[in-house]
């Protein structure tokens, strides 16, 4: 075979891909019922009526556990290859070490996130008040942050 016949089978394996996608969508969107409701239009919240707002504000620990959750989880991801290599390889006391140093520099990231306290779910409303209030003090004297007019500002 040559370069271009094997460029061909990749295109038709794209197109076949692509056409996968749309055909079934643009059917659907031939075949469906188009009957506007107003009681179609609103968010379905559990058969009940959907009451305040949407955009509610959560707590920023929901975010932090997701995304601390998520680069353990991809870093453990990348720990199944290397045991592929560790396996095959001869070079094993290498690939030993290599994946010693990878789980080490993980453990070093959860000793830091655990020390800064970003993994106790349950935290009390003092510890959040002195953990602000610490977070302002800009020098040991105990000056606070102040906001400041930017320079020029009339």
């Amino acid at each position: 075979m040559t370069m271009l016949e094997q460029f061909q089978v990749v295109l038709v394996f794209l197109l076949i891909g692509i056409g996968m996608i749309v055909v079934p969508m643009v059917f659907l969107t031939v075949l469906r019922p188009k009957k506007p409701d107003p009681q179609k239009a609103i968010p379905y919240e559990c058969g009940l009526e959907p009451v305040g707002d949407a955009q509610v504000c959560f707590d920023m620990r929901f975010y932090t556990d997701a995304l601390i959750f998520i680069v353990f989880e991809v870093e453990t991801v990348f720990l199944f290859p290397w045991a592929t290599v560790f396996r095959e390889s001869e070079w094993t006391g290498i690939a030993l070490f290599e994946g010693m140093v990878f789980i080490g520099i993980l453990f070093l990231g959860l000793i830091y996130v655990w020390s800064k306290g970003d993994i106790d779910w349950v935290k009390s409303m003092e510890e959040h008040r002195s953990r602000a209030a610490a977070n302002k003090t800009l020098a040991p004297t105990g000056q606070t942050a102040v906001a400041r007019e930017p320079v020029g500002a009339p």
